[in-house]
């Protein structure tokens, strides 16, 4: 009955055609407000280029980065490799140590290529404890899924 009562003063309510013009005020303005939250981050530091800096206060670079005209991508790839190599050697229980990393292409506008995915083969690669090691610590320096690094022996 109780039920019954309020589905009528709902209905009463939605006839009334001032109470309509609230709710759907109230409405559009809960929508801006989210939409102007986007564009103000409330409880996150952003610079002047809207990415999030990283803890040293540099931004990391990103997808959208312009890079320099005479950028290598092999020879980035390999910066990455030998980066990763001597950060994944310090992992205990990992023992030699060889990394490829695959970037995907770009074209025009020059932008900074994304790691595609990592491989990493090393002693210690077998044992799953070392292997969610090295996963965990290649997909957090890279901002990559752990499904795009693949650690073998």
């Amino acid at each position: 009955m109780k039920k019954l009562k309020d589905i009528k003063s709902i209905s009463a309510l939605l006839k009334n055609d001032k109470a309509v013009k609230m709710i759907v005020a109230v409405g559009f303005a809960v929508i801006f407000i989210i939409l102007l939250s986007d564009l103000f981050s409330f409880g996150s530091e952003r610079n002047a280029s809207g990415r999030t800096p990283a803890p040293d206060g540099k931004s990391a670079p990103d997808s959208g980065q312009s890079i320099p005209f005479d950028f290598n991508v092999s020879e980035y790839s390999k910066q990455l490799e030998e980066q990763l190599c001597g950060l994944i050697s310090q992992i205990q229980g990992v023992g030699k140590i060889k990394v490829m990393v695959t970037l995907e292409s770009f074209e025009a506008p020059p932008v900074m290529p994304k790691v595609r995915g990592v491989a990493v083969v090393c002693d210690g690669g077998g044992d799953v404890f070392i292997k969610q090691k090295v996963v965990e610590t290649v997909s957090k320096v890279l901002g990559i899924s752990t499904a795009r690094v693949c650690v073998t022996y």
